[in-house]
């Protein structure tokens, strides 16, 4: 007895109807973590700022809350070696790349940094990396409960010194 129902037929039917039986597919999520250095979580991207810190250690991948943190753990736990840390600037999807290669650190020419010493709670907003004077003027101007009005920028150089001074949260 011949079918009008082939083969191929058959098992498409059957593997859409597995899928409807498993339920429908849902949106991935955002992935959340917490920082390794302050154990606060990691800011997630918004539509209009990027606030991921991310350090790149050989074939690792760790996010960070802030550059602050991204610093201190490059100066400590991943001392040895290459690192790049990618810490969001004032442009949104032009990360500013942070690079230490044979024991030395550089940033792109006219890096800048926020940093305003304040709790981690605040870190993503007071230690930000910025590519012009212009885009860290707006910045402490978009946040005045942070910054006072003698904010200045730091060098690579000042935020490096400064993030040897962070404590590990237990």
């Amino acid at each position: 007895m011949k079918s009008n129902f082939s083969r191929r037929a058959f098992f498409a039917a059957l593997a859409v109807g597995a899928l409807s039986a498993v339920g429908t597919v849902k949106p991935a999520l955002a992935h959340e973590a917490n920082c390794p250095l302050c154990a606060m979580p990691v800011v997630q991207d918004t539509a209009t700022t990027d606030n991921e810190v991310a350090l790149k250690f050989g074939r690792k991948r760790i996010e960070y809350r802030c550059v602050f943190c991204a610093l201190s753990e490059a100066q400590t736990d991943y001392k040895n070696g290459d690192v790049t840390i990618y810490a969001p600037s004032e442009k949104k999807g032009e990360p500013i790349a942070i690079k230490r290669v044979g024991g030395k650190w550089s940033a792109p020419e006219g890096t800048l940094f926020a940093a305003q010493k304040a709790t981690h709670k605040v870190c993503p907003i007071t230690y930000r990396a910025f590519a012009s004077q212009a885009g860290f003027a707006a910045w402490v101007k978009a946040h005045p409960e942070q910054f006072g009005k003698d904010a200045k920028p730091q060098t690579l150089e000042a935020m490096l010194e400064l993030s040897k001074t962070a404590v590990k949260s237990p």
